[in-house]
């Protein structure tokens, strides 16, 4: 069985990641789970009451939202809260306790680009360590950086 974790973050970026990976679970066996990190404010909330943190009610419509995206694709979707420090941190923590094969994480902007860059580049080597795939679907900086191209030889 294979299995899809996806980072819940702002609505448009979820739903945008969810909508992709149903189209890859779709017609095979996998599952996936939508982790909901909790950033806890002190270490000592880590696996306590305090640190458990209650969807808003935004939240759970945005949960309904997302449920019955992947029931529109016939995919299995559980939904996962788990208490963090930094939800950076846990994306590899999580991807290894629910033995991910992919992962869908959002990793936020940062002043320093290159800061950014490293993060990525981190978070996609522990995972595949953990032979797991990352997807940040990250975009192109600049439309001239990416053009779709086809070389064609022909003989005259």
């Amino acid at each position: 069985m294979k299995k899809i974790m996806v980072q819940v973050a702002n609505k448009s970026w979820t739903m945008e990641a969810l909508h992709l990976a149903c189209a890859m679970a779709r017609g095979g066996d996998t599952t996936i789970s939508l982790v909901r990190f909790m950033e806890v404010g002190h270490p000592s909330y880590l696996g306590t009451n305090m640190g458990t943190i209650a969807p808003t009610p935004q939240e759970y419509q945005d949960l309904r939202e997302y449920q019955d995206t992947a029931e529109d694709y016939g995919v299995e979707l559980e939904v996962r809260s788990i208490q963090c420090l930094s939800p950076l941190d846990a994306v590899a923590q999580a991807a290894e306790e629910l033995e991910a094969d992919v992962v869908f994480a959002r990793i936020p902007e940062h002043p320093i680009a290159y800061w950014r860059k490293f993060q990525v580049w981190n978070l996609a080597r522990s995972l595949k360590g953990q032979r797991c795939q990352l997807y940040t679907l990250d975009q192109p900086a600049d439309v001239n950086e990416w053009v779709p191209s086809v070389m064609v030889s022909g003989k005259s």
